[in-house]
């Protein structure tokens, strides 16, 4: 019998306004003043997000150990960000903490995800129709997409252009290459029953895969992308749980 695919936990959470009495206590330092230093209207994502990787991160921390174990609590976790700006979970005390995470925003949502098998990255986008979407393809998309879009009727070319640009920075993210790795790299592959799409990025040997995810608000658009191989997408509700 195989391995079993990864398992990647996603959720979607609302911004979170004002000053909650939690944050405090649950981000870190660091996370703290990079909230403070934000524009007031930034902060909300940026809870929403780091409040929603601590809630996947202490649920699946529970199957690690040598048996059941309670979760951690959400003040357990601390946050690191590397040169390439590829976000680290990590644990304030020192463990080492095996998930692989990745934070979006857009569209009033902010989305998480946690796997611990390989790299992952997320995108979210609000569908927007008035930016001139044709002139931003030629400029940073492959020749062929640019094309392809400028065939398609309006509705049509602005659905397919911000799901193509989800996928890409998804994948950018998962890699670490970020958009300087190129917003050229295709994801146009025909999808998989599971709606994944094989990535060929240039310079990078580890497969690489793509899928779309429904997001809980018309309008806005998502993706996830793995490093290794494609696995299960599990989308957790969090709306009930507390913060400490």
């Amino acid at each position: 019998m195989g391995a079993l695919p990864p398992l990647i936990d996603v959720t979607f959470v609302r911004g979170v306004a004002g000053e909650p009495p939690w944050a405090g206590h649950v981000l870190d330092a660091g996370e703290l003043a990079r909230w403070a230093a934000l524009h007031p209207t930034g902060r909300p994502m940026f809870l929403a997000a780091h409040l929603g990787v601590r809630l996947l991160a202490a649920r699946r921390s529970t199957l690690y150990g040598d048996g059941p174990a309670p979760a951690p609590e959400l003040d357990a976790f601390g946050w690191a960000t590397l040169p390439s700006g590829k976000p680290l979970l990590t644990f304030k005390d020192g463990r080492p903490q095996p998930l692989h995470v990745s934070v979006a925003h857009g569209g009033g949502l902010a989305l998480a995800a946690v796997c611990d098998h390989g790299p992952i990255g997320v995108d979210l986008e609000h569908v927007d129709t008035r930016r001139n979407l044709t002139a931003i393809a030629r400029r940073f998309f492959a020749a062929e997409e640019s094309a392809q879009l400028e065939a398609c009727d309006s509705d049509e070319r602005s659905l397919l252009f911000h799901q193509w640009w989800t996928r890409k920075e998804a994948v950018l993210k998962a890699t670490g290459h970020g958009l300087r790795g190129g917003l050229t790299v295709r994801v146009d592959a025909p999808a998989d029953r599971d709606g994944w799409r094989p990535v060929t990025l240039n310079g990078h040997a580890a497969p690489l895969f793509v899928r779309d995810l429904r997001t809980p608000d018309a309008g806005v658009v998502g993706a996830v992308a793995i490093e290794g191989q494609a696995g299960v997408v599990q989308i957790l509700d969090t709306t009930e749980a507390r913060c400490p």
